[in-house]
């Protein structure tokens, strides 16, 4: 059952990715069409900007140079390259501006005003924002007021203002988005996939105990990863209604990525150093609650612990691969596989910093390629441990089956089920010698009266079905942990704790009463009924063969005496 479903979902893996893939090609190869197609245009700006009304007119070429890392008003004067006809959807990528425009200094668009967003957060999000053109001529003096509210890439936040300016139809952008986002849309879907599957594992593993934190850990990694991965400002704002939960959106998954990414190296990590580890992947789960706090109290934002994060990413980039390396050299007789699988994630964590640091965009791909490679290297070994953990509990499973079934061969009478004789000695003797030593045990005697007659009489088949019936009703008058065996041809015995005489006397008149039965069988009718012989003593003063004498005598008494009773 196991191996069929391990099959299961390696098959789920590959038609997923055959999926995206499908997808993927049928984006790219229909996206020529879409283009010549599409009334969607992409607009410039003409004309100069000042900085922080200093007095100084520069022209403005698509860009704004020379910021530092604090916050600026920035005013842009001049025309659009094109006209907007009026009714046409003007396009704004807005990376958490406050924005105001003015056309023949007539306001008609503001965004990021105070008391247009929430008082905890500091701008009204990052994503896009639209208006209704008035019908704007490309002769028409515009003027743009723009103030960054975060200092950490006001060089960016207004380059990417002016370089994502599209006039038509809304709709037509977010069709236009997902398809030139569509290799990271579908390596976030392929990643969150990854994340599923191995919640299964751990469903799967959860019974027997094992690696259970480890394939969880690489779970919550998948699960956050691909959220984080499938967060691209440029489109997740037509998801999200509130724009301003996108920068918190990306922060929190940042976090909650890097946490569980830590924890799984510890995990996996055998060297006492990786508590450096532990203690990282603590800091970092209580940034996540304190930076949640100071957003909602409005001290700080989420964005003012990026450089945090950053740091974070960074000791984790240079330790993670050092423990592994020293483990590798220390114990060069085991081959860590990990090694060689975080090259992938370290390469890509620092091409995304160099590609920062150079302004390079495409820096974010490749970090995101070296995780996802880290990812599905990291799947195919979780997958082949589970497959032969699985195999190896399958095979335990079946073992202790055919023990158990080996155990029952020796204990068990084959007719009835019930202990065999050795097997009721040993384990009368196992509870005297484990009860407590003033309980009082009583040991049952029963035979079935006249057996020999229904077997001459009916035959021996037909005596077999009276024993099975016997003991079938006789079972039914004790509990699970009392101790029922057929010690004879006709003969069972029962072992029982009991509170006084008078309860084991009152007991034995029900099963009298319980056992005596009329049967009809193919070669013939019968009735039964049975003799019952008590031994009483307490449990320090009993054994079995005093109590089996007792009993026997008992029971020879209860015979003398017309059968179908008991005897004490």
């Amino acid at each position: 059952m196991s191996g069929k479903l391990i099959k299961c979902l390696a098959s789920s893996v590959l038609l997923i990715t055959l999926l995206c893939i499908g997808a993927l090609v049928y984006i790219r190869t229909d996206e020529s069409r879409f283009h010549s197609e599409t009334e969607l245009q992409q607009i410039t700006f003409l004309g100069t900007y000042e900085v922080d009304n200093n007095g100084k007119l520069l022209p403005f070429n698509g860009s704004i140079d020379g910021l530092s890392h604090d916050r600026h008003h920035v005013t842009v004067t001049g025309t659009f390259s094109e006209d907007i006809p009026a009714g046409r959807q003007l396009m704004l990528r807005i990376d958490n501006l406050k924005v105001t425009i003015y056309a023949a200094d007539k306001k008609i668009y503001s965004f990021g005003e105070k008391g247009t967003f929430p008082h905890y957060a500091r701008s009204a999000g990052n994503g896009w924002d639209s208006l209704i053109s008035p019908g704007i001529s490309s002769d028409d003096y515009v003027r743009i007021e723009l103030e960054n509210l975060y200092t950490n890439h006001s060089d960016t936040a207004f380059s990417v203002f002016f370089q994502f300016m599209y006039y038509g139809y809304e709709g037509e952008l977010i069709t236009s988005l997902i398809r030139s986002k569509a290799m990271d849309l579908l390596l976030a879907v392929f990643i969150f996939c990854l994340g599923i599957i191995a919640i299964v594992y751990c469903i799967l593993l959860y019974p027997l105990k094992k690696v259970v934190r480890q394939t969880f850990c690489f779970a919550g990694l998948s699960l956050s990863a691909g959220l984080w991965f499938f967060i691209d400002f440029n489109v997740q704002c037509y998801l999200i209604p509130l724009p301003v939960f996108n920068n918190s959106l990306d922060i929190v998954c940042m976090i909650i990525t890097s946490v569980f990414l830590v924890s799984y190296f510890i995990l996996l990590l055998h060297t006492r150093w990786k508590i450096l580890l532990a203690a990282e992947a603590a800091l970092e789960f209580i940034l996540l609650p304190a930076a949640t706090a100071a957003q909602l109290m409005g001290i700080y934002d989420y964005y003012d612990f990026l450089n945090v994060i950053i740091v974070f990413t960074i000791l984790e980039g240079i330790s993670i691969p050092a423990m592994i390396l020293y483990e590798n050299i220390r114990f060069s007789d085991k081959i860590n596989h990990s090694l060689i699988d975080s090259l992938a994630l370290v390469a890509g964590m620092f091409l995304q910093i160099f590609g920062e640091h150079r302004e390079n965009k495409t820096s974010l791909f490749w970090f995101k390629l070296g995780f996802f490679i880290f990812l599905i290297l990291q799947f195919w070994h979780m997958a082949k441990s589970v497959k032969g953990i699985i195999a190896d509990s399958t095979k335990a499973a079946l073992l202790e089956e055919q023990k158990q079934e080996l155990i029952e061969k020796v204990q068990k009478d084959p007719l009835t089920g019930l202990y065999n004789k050795s097997a009721t000695q040993k384990q009368v003797a196992s509870a005297l010698r484990t009860g407590n030593p003033d309980s009082l045990a009583a040991f049952l005697m029963i035979d079935i009266d006249y057996f020999k007659k229904i077997n001459d009489t009916l035959g021996h088949a037909a005596g077999d079905s009276v024993i099975l019936i016997f003991a079938g009703n006789l079972r039914k008058q004790f509990r699970d942990g009392d101790i029922v065996g057929r010690i004879g041809g006709d003969e069972f015995a029962v072992f029982i704790w009991v509170p006084d005489e008078v309860w084991i006397c009152e007991k034995a008149r029900k099963i009298n009463a319980a056992l005596a039965e009329n049967i009809t069988l193919e070669s013939g009718a019968c009735s039964i009924t049975a003799s019952i012989g008590i031994a009483l003593a307490k449990c320090e003063d009993a054994e079995f063969e005093s109590l089996y004498h007792q009993a026997d005598e008992a029971l020879y008494r209860a015979k003398a005496a017309g059968r179908n009773q008991y005897s004490l």
